[in-house]
């Protein structure tokens, strides 16, 4: 599992690794995923077989959305339209990627399974994660995204380079990480805030800061150099190398700091419910990032040995989880859409999401005062959806049977995520079951041209 808050020593140094399980070998993790690849091509069958899905992806289903502009770039590069959108808001490394293997949209589909699944077993041997977390991180419904031609798999696989350098403390791998990630996605607003607070809260002491500085000097270099290499393109294609702003105005983008008193997602039903587990998380991390923060500035000034420093992989996670939220927030005015798919369908989600085992192993009293914490958040969501009166479409009744079926969920990652109880592993094979059947429904769902964010 991913490090406790408290597992990195104060000299920068890391321990020799978890010490309560032993992390999977290669071979296993190949069997593992190799299982899991044929168990979603045999379900996905049997149900369009049955009727049940309308679509297979084919080369006329698989381009939809997004994966056109990627297509455009990958043929004909960057070309900005001033009256009408573009494809210019998109960045680089995926479809040169995609130009460079010479495959078309089936094809860079299976490139981009197999990325993600490169980028879960990273993961796996990096955090000793157990073999039911992984499956249940690649069962997350969003994780579709990672199966079409869009950029996201590559994101996941450069994400899992990045947090497996914080996670060992390789400058290297941390670089080659921000870097993918960086040309990836534009990703570079919200990495940076994550980045900064990760090195910033592992440095306890006034005889780290040369090594903050460095790590911290690096890294932004880094996050620069690739915008850098994004505007270059720019220039060359338009002859403006800001080009990229003016790009997302035509696509209607631009800050809104106005907080609205409710939550909707333009994608309906079918994505509320997992752009509303998005924002508990990102609820999630503000007050552990806030609760960090504090005791970091406080043990500033107190007296004695610099304390135990936090893990900077799950620090960065939940830097960027805040961030994605926040950006979500203040940027779409009060619609969710895509906030699953900024979180859910990361790596970044995985460090967190095995964090879970570690609260049975709280003491009983602490375990209860945090789970009356999480109810309050929960809560809070319903409610910021409108819940129980104002859920659109859905009388109080009906929308409190949602807020019912989704509380289950919810109970039944952290009744998984337990490593004694009797019937953990009952509970994690139904879940991981459901989630693939709904990850391939909204797969299904993007082949059939329904707009998913």
């Amino acid at each position: 599992m991913i490090s406790r808050l408290n597992t990195l020593t104060n000299s920068a140094t890391p321990l020799s690794g978890p010490t309560d399980n032993t992390p999977l070998t290669w071979r296993q993790l190949a069997l593992l995923l190799s299982g899991h690849a044929v168990f979603l091509v045999i379900v996905y069958s049997v149900l369009y077989t049955l009727g049940i899905l309308d679509y297979a992806p084919a080369p006329d289903t698989i381009i939809r959305w997004d994966a056109g502009w990627f297509e455009s770039i990958r043929t004909n590069g960057y070309v900005y339209v001033p009256d009408g959108q573009s494809n210019v808001p998109f960045f680089p490394l995926f479809p040169y990627l995609w130009r460079l293997l010479g495959v078309e949209g089936l094809g860079i589909s299976i490139v981009n399974f197999g990325l993600l699944l490169l980028g879960a077993a990273l993961l796996g041997r990096t955090f000793a994660l157990r073999k039911g977390q992984i499956l249940v991180l690649l069962s997350v419904p969003s994780v579709f995204i990672c199966l079409v031609p869009y950029a996201e798999a590559l994101f996941f696989l450069f994400g899992a380079v990045l947090l497996c350098g914080l996670h060992r403390q390789k400058l290297g791998l941390t670089l080659l990480g921000l870097l993918g990630c960086c040309l990836s996605r534009s990703a570079a607003t919200l990495f940076l805030p994550a980045f900064i607070l990760a090195e910033s809260l592992a440095c306890t002491s006034r005889a780290l800061l040369p090594l903050l500085a460095l790590r911290l000097g690096t890294g932004l270099l880094t996050i620069a150099a690739a915008l850098g290499i994004v505007m270059f393109l720019h220039y060359q294609a338009t002859g403006d190398p800001l080009i990229f702003f003016a790009a997302h105005e035509q696509w209607g983008h631009k800050i809104d700091w106005q907080l609205y008193p409710q939550m909707s997602s333009s994608s309906g039903l079918i994505m509320v419910w997992l752009d509303a587990i998005a924002l508990l998380a990102g609820l999630v991390a503000a007050l552990a990032c806030l609760g960090l923060g504090i005791r970091w500035i406080w043990n500033w000034f107190r007296q004695g040995p610099a304390p135990v420093a936090p893990s900077r992989a799950l620090t960065f996670s939940m830097g960027y989880v805040l961030a994605a939220i926040c950006f979500i927030l203040f940027y779409q005015a009060g619609n969710t859409v895509g906030s699953s798919r900024y979180v859910l369908a990361t790596p970044f989600w995985g460090a967190l999401l095995a964090q879970l085992s570690l609260w049975w192993e709280l003491p009983k009293t602490t375990r209860w005062k945090s789970a009356a914490l999480m109810s309050g958040l929960v809560l809070a969501v319903a409610v910021w959806f409108g819940w129980p009166t104002k859920f659109p479409g859905f009388v109080p009744l009906q929308a409190s049977w949602l807020l019912f079926v989704w509380v289950i969920y919810l109970i039944a990652h952290v009744l998984a995520a337990s490593k004694n109880w009797r019937y953990n592993r009952e509970v994690q094979a139904a879940l991981y079951i459901s989630n693939v059947v709904y990850q391939l429904f909204l797969l299904n769902l993007f082949l059939g041209m329904v707009w998913l964010g």
